[in-house]
């Protein structure tokens, strides 16, 4: 009777024990389940989570493209003529549309590149515009420079001219300018009929006798000119009367004598007298002669 109790006890846990590893074969079913479940749920997360960051590092690098894409767009626009740049309101709203350019992720992101397909065609349209602004612009450019040059060539000319006027005016003026040479002054005496000879002494003399050659000049008027004789003594002094002045570099200067002579643009020989009207001392005479209120001439002579 104990070995049937016995048996029946054995049998019992042994039932027991298949029904504990049932369960515990069920639960690592359940469990095992679970693990490969989530496994996917993850491994599909971090897909989507690597999609969402690739769809948003695209989008940024694209909307910093686009940015420099505009920042380019206001250079060449900078360079324009005001009358072919693209408006100010224009490059706003552009830049309005690149700041608002956002990632949305999940079932918005077909949006996003819509959006992002339909500023690009945009800013491309407003490229080309450039484009052909920039294009219209260099060509009127060129036209201004082909007019500046134009221009400088005519001013080039001009002053060329000018400096041809110039040079003309100032042969014309050194060309009017009278000459003289073969200046020469000797002190005269007078015999009782009138026969005049040279002398060196002061004593002897009674006039001074300046003679000179006014030369040959088709340029000046013809007519009657004046010459002024300014007779420096031993002293250095011009020997005149004190009164008596002509105008030589814009100055009332002293002359001694003064003789006019009618000139028909010939050479011609001339010669004037002083008589200093009282004894000649002994020295050193000089004599400057004026034309026109040019100095022509000097010349000097020794009286012992």
């Amino acid at each position: 009777m104990d070995q049937v109790n016995s048996s029946k006890s054995n049998q019992g846990r042994k039932i027991v024990i298949i029904v504990i590893i049932a369960i515990l074969l069920a639960a690592n079913g359940v469990l095992l389940w679970q693990f490969f479940t989530q496994k996917e749920q993850i491994t599909t997360i971090t897909t989507e989570k690597t999609k969402v960051i690739s769809e948003r590092d695209e989008l940024t690098k694209q909307k910093a493209e686009l940015q420099a894409q505009l920042d380019s767009l206001v250079t060449m626009n900078n360079q324009l003529s005001s009358k072919l740049k693209i408006s100010d309101d224009e490059i706003a709203a552009l830049q309005t549309k690149i700041n608002n350019l956002q990632y949305s992720g999940g079932g918005n992101s077909g949006a996003s590149k819509a959006e992002l397909d339909k500023l690009k065609a945009e800013m491309k349209a407003k490229m080309d515009q450039m484009a052909a602004l920039q294009k219209e612009n260099d060509g009127l450019k060129s036209d201004k420079d082909a007019l500046n040059s134009s221009l400088n060539d005519e001013k080039s000319k001009e002053q060329q001219l000018a400096q041809e006027k110039d040079i003309l005016a100032n042969k014309v003026a050194l060309g009017s300018v009278m000459t003289a040479d073969n200046f020469k002054i000797t002190g005269a005496k007078f015999s009782k009929s009138g026969k005049e000879s040279s002398t060196t002494s002061a004593k002897s003399t009674q006039k001074l006798k300046i003679c000179f050659t006014i030369s040959q000049n088709l340029v000046v008027d013809k007519g009657t000119k004046t010459v002024y004789i300014r007779v420096l003594g031993p002293d250095k002094k011009c020997i005149s009367s004190g009164s008596q002045t002509f105008k030589t570099n814009g100055q009332d200067t002293p002359y001694t004598v003064s003789q006019d002579i009618n000139y028909n643009n010939q050479k011609i020989d001339q010669c004037i007298y002083w008589a200093k009207g009282s004894a000649y001392t002994k020295g050193k005479y000089v004599i400057e002669a004026y034309l026109e209120g040019n100095l022509i001439g000097t010349s000097s002579t020794m009286l012992k």
